[in-house]
């Protein structure tokens, strides 16, 4: 009888181990089976190709060539897709219709100029009903609900501007003149901002006039002349965009170097050739491919990392006849 008991409990001891390895195994298996499935999902997450827009506000502007190539290193480097696009010629509107358009496309991110305060408030809003990010870059519209800015800052590079003419190369006294491509551009009026600003500490520096070059350059050299030939006492043209280079034009081809002073924005061949034969004694670079290159980084980050874009300041580059060599050597 003892050696029964003994028996059975042996059986029944049995019985339990192998019904308990039988669900150890069905256990293990589900899960291997859960974590290939979440293997599987990650892997088509991360082989979908990532596309991004870029839009600006002239792609007319060769300036902004800069900026494309960089985008497209890049996409390169990050295996996505970058589309960049804007209107031939200066447009808010236009610009503000390509973006609503990006928005509806489903891009997974989008990088924008913002050459007007309240114009790209509605297709940002948009955006982020959709969970789309989006990075303002070279010109910025703060209150507009992008994520980040990556630019200038565009006041206090007027500001260095106008400081560095009035005091080092008109000596604190005398009148100037301001150029701008676009009256009301947020950019230029930031820049236009800091050299009045700059003007205060110098109370013998007069502004004559703010005159409104267009973005064409014969049509700048002709305004240009027109205002100096109304102001021949003027000492100083300072522009605050790429089209400052009309200006080391009109000096040049006046023989007005050394009588009238010239200083502006961007590094434009043009500009850096009136650098150098002076013609124009400063102008201010911004690192456009700075420009370019950043925002595609942030966006990609955001979606694939959720790590949130931050504003990004390019700094300035004060480029005069002492340095302006290096910048004519140089290969964006």
């Amino acid at each position: 009888m003892k050696k029964l008991l003994i028996l059975l409990g042996v059986l029944v001891l049995s019985f339990l181990f192998l019904s308990g390895c039988g669900q150890s195994n069905q256990s293990a298996g589900k899960s291997q089976l859960e974590g290939q499935k979440s293997q599987e999902n990650a892997s088509s997450t991360s082989t979908k190709k990532l596309k991004f827009a870029m839009i600006i506000h002239d792609t007319g502007n060769s300036f902004f060539s800069v900026m494309d190539r960089a985008a497209q290193d890049a996409a390169k480097q990050l295996g996505v897709e970058v589309k960049f696009m804007g209107p031939k010629t200066f447009d808010v509107a236009q610009e503000v219709n390509m973006l609503e358009s990006a928005v509806d496309a489903g891009y997974d991110g989008i990088a924008f100029t913002a050459p007007d305060p309240k114009a790209f408030d509605r297709p940002i809003k948009k955006a982020k009903e959709k969970g789309i990010p989006t990075v303002a870059f070279n010109t910025d519209a703060p209150d507009c609900g992008r994520d980040a800015f990556v630019g200038q800052d565009l006041e206090q590079s007027g500001y260095i501007l106008g400081k560095l003419i009035f005091e080092k190369y008109m000596k604190g006294e005398g009148k100037y003149i301001i150029t701008t491509c676009a009256p009301g551009h947020t950019a230029l009026e930031a820049r236009i901002a800091g050299i009045k600003r700059a003007q205060k500490e110098f109370p013998n520096i007069q502004l004559v006039n703010i005159i409104d070059i267009t973005s064409d350059l014969s049509k700048a050299y002709g305004v240009i002349e027109n205002a100096y030939t109304a102001n021949k006492d003027v000492k100083a043209f300072l522009g605050v965009d790429v089209y400052s280079e009309a200006i080391g034009t009109f000096i040049q081809t006046k023989n007005l170097n050394g009588k009238v002073l010239g200083g502006g924005f961007d590094l434009t061949p043009g500009t850096l050739k009136h650098i150098a034969n002076g013609a124009m004694q400063v102008t201010i670079g911004q690192n456009p491919y700075l420009q370019g290159y950043f925002p595609i980084h942030m966006l990609y980050l955001k979606k694939t990392k959720d790590i949130s874009p931050v504003n990004i300041n390019t700094g300035v580059e004060i480029v005069t006849k002492e340095n302006v060599q290096d910048y004519l050597n140089r290969k964006e």
